[in-house]
This record gives structure tokens, sequence and C-alpha cells, in this order.
């Protein structure tokens, strides 16, 4: 699992796992896509109203994003938890629902023969 450290990469990881364009993300932060690419680059730091803005909108806490330690994106996801939902996320809406139903099936036969 990796490591992410600096505002920016924490920043556009945020961005990739809500699956937006940089445009787009970025007019939800009301800065230009040229900014956010700076600051995704590490060229530039955002302003603290940024900050507040992000972490408000993609409920994100403010310590993570700020403070430039390793820290695991993913608090206490186990590897197979992560990939399960990474491929989640990379399905269309039709199949996420698919896969929550299958899932819940297989929770109640495990439950009943318990």
């Amino acid at each position: 699992m990796n490591s992410i450290t600096s505002v920016g990469e924490k920043i556009k990881s945020i961005r990739r796992q809500n699956k937006m364009t940089q445009i787009e993300f970025a007019q939800s932060l009301e800065i230009s896509q040229a900014t956010l690419s700076e600051i995704e680059s590490g060229k530039t730091k955002p302003s603290f109203d940024v900050l507040v803005l992000l972490a408000d909108k993609y409920m994100v806490d403010m310590n993570w994003l700020i403070i430039n330690r390793k820290v695991e994106l993913h608090f206490g996801l186990q590897e197979d938890e992560l990939k399960l939902l990474q491929n989640y996320r990379n399905l269309q809406d039709i199949a996420q629902e698919e896969l929550l139903d299958y899932s819940m099936l297989k929770l109640q036969r495990y439950q009943r023969n318990k």
C-alpha cells in the first residue's frame, strides 16, 4: 500500500477517488485547473481557504491533509479490502448494485451456516 506524504499528492488522490477530472475538481474548489495542476505537482501550496473547502466538501480530515508525514490513505483497510473497494469504484452503477446484492446474499448464507 502506498504512503502519501505531500498535500498535492493527497489532493490528487482525493480527486481520483472521486473520479473527477482536474477541471471538475478545480471548479468544485473554486480555483482554476492550472492552479490545481500546480498544487498536485507540488509547485505551489493550496491556500487555507481551499484546504477548508476541500476538507468540508470531501469530508477529509484537515490534520491528515496538511501534516507532511507518511500516513496511509486507507486507514485500517487490509490489502484485500482495498482491492475490493478499488474494484467496486471502477464498476458502473448497475454493476455496483449487483455486487452489493451478491455480497448481501453471501453474508446471509454465511450467517445461516455459522
